[in-house]
């Protein structure tokens, strides 16, 4: 029997802890009202629920139901809180299935696909927020205020926070891929003479892209308590192998797997760290909306068993 652990580990405790399993799937918990299965309505509505509660409760009842189906074979949820902030739904639900994953399955960390960024002071009340209020183990951020806006976030040493470096959407390119001359960089101090010498070295004397360059800086300079993590979709797999060479070992939050189309064997070719782990490989409506209807948790579970054993095919082959 796989052993269960207790609370209080880290997001990279936890992390490790499931790549060790051989888990690598991370399901996102986007609970868009919209496709909520019909049938859990009429149900909430026979117990005499109100409008607003039956929102909350459906949206609720389906995730609940879809970790239950789940929590065996991935390495992480990641609720995205666009879809607990619109009028359809409410933050208690969002509150709640944190809650129910942390008691239920404490060896899983719960990613809050929040995205927030901003100066230094304000970032103090987003992270309260985040690892305080909603208890997530680690949330998502931007890097384009720079690194010394992360301070409030990192300071929660037992938590995490993943960067976008190169993300999944196809304009993504329009800043991400804007190459840089790190010669100038270098002559406005921008880039000290060893990071100018060492990304030199790494690219080949090729000019690094946005992208890269804040997978250099993640690792070089911002991740000075060891947890952070970066964001690399599995839409653009010619980004996995110069971000390891600029990153480590950083562990990778992969979206873009499923409906997106991302290359799932590209990317477990070129993304895995040194040990062949670091990799959480994100699935979000291919799998909780596999099925509208009362079988819509075993769809889930059968679309998450469907990834994971691919994922170990492969990397076993």
């Amino acid at each position: 029997m796989e052993k269960v652990l207790t609370a209080g580990l880290s997001f990279t405790e936890q992390l490790q802890y499931n790549w060790e399993q051989g888990k690598f799937v991370c399901i996102g918990l986007d609970a868009d009202y919209s496709k909520i299965p019909a049938h859990l309505v009429p149900k909430l509505k026979a117990q005499g629920a109100t409008n607003f509660n039956i929102r909350t409760e459906a949206s609720y009842e389906f995730l609940r139901d879809i970790v239950d189906a789940t929590a065996d074979v991935v390495c992480a949820y990641k609720p995205n809180s666009a879809f607990f902030e619109d009028k359809h739904n409410s933050l208690f639900a969002l509150k709640s299935i944190v809650s129910y994953i942390h008691k239920a399955y404490p060896n899983i960390p719960v990613i809050g696909d929040v995205k927030r960024a901003d100066i230094g002071n304000t970032n103090k009340g987003y992270a309260k927020m985040a690892f305080e209020n909603y208890d997530f183990d680690a949330i998502t951020t931007n890097p384009y205020l720079g690194g010394d806006t992360f301070g409030p976030f990192t300071s929660y040493k037992d938590k995490g926070l993943v960067i976008l470096c190169k993300t999944s959407n196809t304009g993504s390119k329009e800043l991400q891929d804007m190459p840089i001359n790190i010669l100038e960089a270098r002559k406005e101090g921008l880039l000290d003479y060893e990071e100018y010498y060492e990304l030199d070295e790494i690219l080949k004397k090729a000019s690094p892209k946005v992208y890269q360059m804040v997978a250099f800086l993640a690792a070089k300079r911002w991740n000075k308590s060891g947890n952070l993590a970066l964001v690399v979709g599995a839409t653009h797999p010619e980004a996995f192998a110069p971000i390891r060479k600029l990153a480590g070992n950083m562990p990778f939050l992969i979206p873009g797997i499923g409906t997106q189309g991302g290359d799932l064997e590209k990317t477990l070719k070129y993304a895995p760290d040194d040990k062949g782990q670091g990799m959480i490989i994100n699935s979000s409506s291919g799998i909780i909306f596999a099925s509208k209807g009362e079988d819509f948790a075993e769809a889930a579970r059968t679309a998450t068993l469907k990834l994971h054993n691919q994922i170990r095919q492969f990397m076993t082959a």
